[in-house]
């Protein structure tokens, strides 16, 4: 029977036929419901078919909308048109360099990811960042001179670049700057230019920019609207059709799963659960997906994305989290004063405990502008909710409450930062 174990793990798997396909990174080769958008950023990118700059592009939308997937998707079709030996395009070099500014969040991380990445030091290149780089790396080297590689690559070659940065609201630090230099290259360049396609969950991340950085941005915006359950459907049952086995998902659970995800709109979230549904039907050896496992696999997905979420938080956010979980599970004064049990938090107690929290854990306390960013971007990624106070208190305070339960949220961060309950 032991040496037989793979084998009949081989045996057993009858739900799945390839499950790459249902990851939220998988870029279709028809993407549904997008035609306008894969439209818009096609006629915003064409001008580099041209040796013309492309207006900068920023994309807004809520997870799951598409985003980062048409982008891709429209970056593939320029490779092919580039490709094609009949479109006789010798003399347009057109490099796209991409990357996810959670993991580059800095100014110098974006410009060392883009020096570094295979599409500038292509061995066809006249030129190329890592020239005289034995060690193929720029690591420790001067943001000055990271600008004149980048300058000298771009000139040497006559490239047009474009540097598509996902998630930019991640970049926290020297983002006016990234966003200066980076479009006024294109002033000190006489071939060659540089184009930026930055995409975003929160439109607010021009707000951060300064009136100089604004002013050389000239940007196109575009902004995607949420998926519907009809098309979160659509979009479903494109991936079973090459990700399942044939008969292996009943219409119904289809129907729950883009019923659930149609709430935000979030083509990812419906992408999760379908895997996830499939995983619990195939480990329970059942012949297809079933309605009663799309119900299990929305609780275990829920869970997975308040874990990732938290576990992925800065510091001092995971400290403002548990703080506001710590103080949910007592009752805050405001639930005292209003002798009402909404769950609702007074800003300021909540600041009391982040500096509480920070003290015991030898840690200095932000100030309590750089706590309202925190609130705002857990508010962004859907760990609370805030609103304004109404009538009974006096001033105005926003009013925080939790989005997932805190005795779960207080034992992912007690794992992750090793806090004590107070």
């Amino acid at each position: 029977m032991i040496e037989n174990l793979f084998e009949y793990e081989l045996g057993e798997r009858k739900i799945f036929r390839d499950m790459s396909i249902l990851s939220p990174h998988y870029v279709p080769q028809e993407l549904p419901h997008r035609d306008n958008e894969i439209r818009d950023v096609t006629k915003i990118i064409a001008p580099a078919l041209r040796n013309e700059k492309p207006s900068n592009l920023f994309i807004y939308g809520g997870p799951g909308t598409g985003k980062t997937c048409i982008v891709k998707y429209v970056i593939r079709k320029l490779g092919e048109f580039l490709r094609n030996p009949e479109r006789n395009l010798e003399d347009i070099l057109i490099k796209i360099v991409y990357m996810n500014c959670k993991i580059r969040n800095s100014k110098y991380q974006v410009l060392l990811k883009t020096l570094e990445d295979d599409a500038l030091n292509d061995e066809r290149l006249k030129s190329t960042p890592l020239e005289g780089r034995p060690e193929k790396s720029l690591k420790g080297m001067d943001p000055a001179d990271l600008y004149d590689r980048l300058f000298n690559v771009i000139q040497n070659n006559g490239m047009n670049l474009i540097i598509t940065l996902d998630e930019i609201d991640m970049v926290k630090k020297g983002l006016n700057d990234l966003m200066y230099i980076l479009t006024r290259i294109n002033d000190e360049l006489s071939s060659g230019h540089v184009s930026i396609i930055g995409i975003s969950n929160d439109r607010r991340v021009k707000s951060r920019l300064d009136p100089r950085s604004k002013s050389t941005l000239c940007e196109e915006e575009m902004i995607f609207p949420h998926y519907n359950a009809i098309q979160l459907r659509t979009i479903l049952r494109q991936r079973i059709e090459h990700g399942f086995q044939p008969d292996t998902i009943d219409d119904s659970a289809i129907k729950r799963i883009a019923a659930f995800a149609a709430q935000d709109g979030d083509a990812r979230y419906a992408l999760k659960l379908l895997q996830k549904a499939g995983e619990i039907a195939q480990n329970e050896c059942k012949p297809k997906v079933e309605l009663d496992d799309v119900g299990m696999a929305r609780d275990l997905v829920e869970k997975d994305i308040m874990t990732e979420s938290i576990a992925l938080l800065p510091e001092h956010q995971q400290i403002v989290i548990y703080s506001i979980a710590n103080l949910a599970l007592k009752g805050g004064l405001y639930q005292r004063l209003s002798g009402i049990g909404t769950g609702d938090l007074l800003t300021g107690e909540v600041y009391e405990a982040y500096e509480a929290n920070c003290k015991a854990l030898n840690k200095n306390p932000r100030t309590m502008r750089q706590f309202s960013e925190y609130l705002n971007e857990l508010e962004m990624s859907g760990l609370i909710a805030m609103r304004l106070s109404g009538k009974g208190i006096r001033g105005t305070t926003r009013l925080i409450r939790l989005g997932y339960p805190p005795d779960e949220i207080i034992q992912i961060v007690r794992r992750s930062l090793g806090l004590e309950s107070s």
